[in-house]
């Protein structure tokens, strides 16, 4: 009955403090940390949480080289509309010059 209520696996402790103790169960997890757990223990609040602020961070690093990359082509497409547009008024000034 006493090993029904006893944890499988490793888990965390949070103590009065607020830090989260990996209480092993397993050899790996006693030797390795919470890495090495062979029964799978999952990460700690705070490890999620810094897991989440790093996934983020790299989500937004993403989207800021994609937006560079998009304003870049955008400004070559800017110089190019532009030099068309100098050149149609190159062209129908010429026309107009020789039709008249």
């Amino acid at each position: 009955m006493d090993d029904a209520r006893q944890p499988i696996r490793c888990h965390w402790l949070r103590d009065e403090d607020g830090l989260e103790i990996l209480i092993p169960m397993c050899c790996g997890a006693a030797i390795g940390g919470p890495a090495e757990c062979t029964r799978n223990v999952p990460e700690s609040r705070i490890e999620a949480a810094e897991r989440g602020r790093a996934e983020a961070e790299a989500h937004v690093l993403r989207l800021m080289d994609e937006r560079d990359r998009r304003l870049h082509e955008q400004a070559g497409i800017w110089r190019r509309n532009k030099r068309l547009r100098q050149r149609i008024e190159d062209l129908e000034t010429l026309l107009a010059a020789k039709t008249s």
